[in-house]
């Protein structure tokens, strides 16, 4: 009988969600029959506050609406003092959700893919009197937020060296802080994937140079930037994906296109598109910025919240694998240079991207955290049969 593995996670964004999908992936083709992977998000308990539940929907509408609030907010919250009180307040309004699920599922570790949960997982284990390990992924690559970091976590998993140093300089030990680059999901570290096979399945020309554009309801420019491009001139087949922006997709489809243009909502087959395009234009966040590195596929950044996303911004930037154009007609300019002449801007990049991404990283933080477990049962059994009979 397998043992479980509970994963933390929530969906103010998608990123830290696609992180947890990620891990549960990659612990699943290690060690399937050892592991069983259990995904929640403690927002979800009937009993949580109202006033939590509305953190992830209230995210969205500040991110769009009040960029500047979103701003102040994030510098404001980004002081140890100020953290600190906020994880304070975290775990003693989301200690009753995460108890019930550390009870309901009996893990032998617990993975956080969201920084507000770490200290009320810690203290529920505490009090349950248990030694059970808790390890806290990073979802951001550069500039994080300082609730991520916290000593008394088994394991912090971190993407860049800019994160790593960032957890020392918060007191975290070296021992308990692993460089493993930001988990994606396997589907995106498959390199023997033939272009024109993948673009042939997805219904795609499979000649064409091809602009993959990703949108969410947190980026309400997507729709003109692809607009733009088809009517640019340039001999390009166009992808778009809403995401869940509605009522961006309902405008996508009810547009009159010039050239090929191929429209999505929601989709669960990114890994797919991404090896069939030659470039991505999205927005700066971090899992979508590294499954793109993971493809080694190019990127034109049209839009960063401050904080985090900047610094993922930074991340392309000084790994050449991407440009920072943010708007559409930067967008659509950027588009132009590197489809110019013979193309070799574009290679260039490209190649640049391959270097940058971690694309087995999923796999290091689940082998990492599932020896460790197995090793403390060992440890267990070990002194269990080792103990006098008295």
């Amino acid at each position: 009988m397998s043992e479980n593995i509970l994963i933390l996670t929530a969906d103010a964004g998608y990123g830290h969600r696609r992180a947890a999908q990620a891990i549960e992936a990659a612990i699943q083709d290690l060690y399937g029959t050892l592991f069983s992977v259990v995904i929640a998000n403690p927002f979800e308990d009937p009993d949580m506050p109202q006033l939590l539940k509305g953190i992830e929907q209230g995210y969205d509408d500040m991110v769009v609406h009040d960029p500047g609030l979103y701003r102040a907010s994030y510098k404001a919250t980004n002081v140890p003092a100020v953290a600190g009180l906020i994880q304070d307040i975290a775990a003693t309004t989301m200690h009753k959700a995460i108890e019930k699920l550390v009870a309901a599922y009996q893990p032998r570790a617990v993975i956080n893919t969201y920084p507000a949960f770490t200290e009320a997982v810690l203290k529920v284990i505490q009090d349950s009197g248990q030694d059970l390990p808790v390890a806290v992924v990073v979802t951001d690559l550069i500039d994080v937020h300082s609730l991520w970091f916290y000593k008394q976590a088994s394991m912090t998993f971190v993407p860049t060296d800019h994160v790593y140093k960032q957890a020392l300089g918060h007191g975290l030990s070296k021992q308990h802080v692993y460089l493993s680059g930001l988990p994606v999901h396997p589907d995106f570290s498959l390199k023997d994937r033939d272009k024109a096979a993948v673009r042939r399945a997805l219904g795609w020309d499979v000649e064409l140079p091809t602009a993959l554009i990703v949108g969410s309801p947190r980026s309400p420019d997507f729709p003109v930037m692809a607009n733009l491009l088809d009517q640019s001139g340039l001999s390009l087949q166009i992808a778009v994906v809403s995401g869940g922006a509605s009522d961006a997709y309902k405008e996508l489809q009810d547009t009159n296109w010039r050239g090929a243009v191929h429209t999505y909502g929601r989709v669960e087959n990114m890994a797919e598109m991404m090896h069939a395009a030659d470039f991505i234009l999205c927005k700066a966040g971090g899992l979508i910025v590294s499954e793109a590195l993971a493809c080694g596929l190019p990127l034109i950044l049209y839009e960063a919240l401050p904080g985090q996303e900047a610094g993922n911004v930074s991340y392309v930037l000084e790994n050449g694998a991407g440009v920072w154009a943010p708007g559409p007609v930067k967008a659509l300019s950027a588009v132009y240079s590197w489809l110019a002449g013979d193309g070799h801007d574009l290679e260039t990049y490209r190649e640049a991207a391959k270097w940058a991404g971690h694309p087995r990283a999923a796999f290091e933080i689940a082998e990492q955290i599932c020896q460790h477990v197995l090793m403390k049962q060992e440890n267990h059994e070990f002194q269990t049969s080792a103990a006098p009979a008295w």
